[in-house]
């Protein structure tokens, strides 16, 4: 057996990645959200989740306010905050603070969907 040259291994290693590229197709079962990864849960309103109601806060739970946060671009069940209150941690079990409203924001809202 000989050395394998520079451009030989190239080579070599430009069809490995081909052949890889080519069998990662988009029927993976629940993967990077393919046609067949599961739906995401239906928000139930808990602390963080999506809402759409902004006046009677109907779809939140306990208490929270379902608030517009425009500079981050959702809406989401946000508990009240203060000092002998803290935030709960979002879904991830990411500690979330409370803003100077007195209402926690978390980063992201839960992965779910409104009914």
């Amino acid at each position: 057996m000989g050395i394998v040259d520079d451009a030989a291994m190239r080579r070599l290693l430009l069809l490995c990645a081909f052949v890889l590229a080519a069998c990662g197709g988009d029927d993976a079962v629940g993967v990077d959200g393919g046609p067949d990864a599961d739906p995401p849960d239906v928000c139930t309103g808990v602390a963080y989740d999506s809402c759409e109601d902004t006046t009677n806060w109907s779809d939140c739970l306990d208490g929270a306010e379902c608030r517009l946060f425009m500079s981050q671009g959702f809406t989401i069940c946000a508990p009240t905050c203060n000092a002998g209150t803290p935030c709960p941690d979002d879904e991830d079990g990411n500690p979330v603070a409370c803003n100077m409203m007195g209402r926690c924001r978390s980063n992201a809202p839960n992965s779910c969907a409104l009914p």
